[in-house]
């Protein structure tokens, strides 16, 4: 069992790329098509797909942070492939799905029930944070859009940790 990614490393490394100048960003992009481009392809489809520009930018932006977060996890960060994207993403429609038909269905109270077992916690919770937060010189994201975003992010991070290879156990 790996150990789960800290709240500092987590922390650090928002700070870090929040200070990332425009070239060191485009540069970390590339990086991010290199080293992981399905996960690439899927932020910039389903972007392109539902969201207005902020929105999408928002959307890539958390995408790109919490690649960089669980590259440092001390499982090794494998390619994530499309078949792994895939079925993280039916999971979470499904789920969606099954959240949607509860007559109370309260989107606050079911992160919390997923953050109490979620494998990654600290990186589950930056994503909930990030879309949630009201950037105060930027429109904001509408209520639908966030809904979206977070199925997608989840579904990028269920990936990635699926993509993790555990050091002490045989693949």
């Amino acid at each position: 069992m790996t150990e789960k990614v800290s709240a500092e490393i987590v922390e650090q490394t928002w700070q870090r790329i929040a200070q990332t100048s425009p070239s060191n960003a485009s540069i970390l992009a590339n990086q991010m098509g290199k080293e992981q481009p399905y996960i690439m392809a899927y932020l910039l489809a389903t972007a392109d797909a539902e969201f207005e520009p902020h929105e999408r930018e928002t959307l890539f932006y958390v995408g790109m942070v919490t690649w960089q977060i669980m590259a440092q996890s001390s499982g090794q960060l494998q390619q994530v492939g499309g078949e792994i994207l895939d079925k993280a993403e039916a999971a979470n429609f499904e789920f969606l799905e099954q959240f949607a038909k509860e007559e109370n269905g309260d989107f606050e109270v079911a992160t919390r029930a997923i953050l109490e077992t979620y494998p990654e916690p600290e990186v589950f919770r930056y994503v909930v944070e990030a879309i949630m937060e009201e950037e105060p010189d930027a429109p904001p994201m509408s209520d639908e859009s966030r809904g979206l975003a977070f199925v997608y992010l989840k579904t990028v991070l269920d990936a990635m940790i699926a993509s993790l290879a555990h050091p002490h156990r045989a693949h």
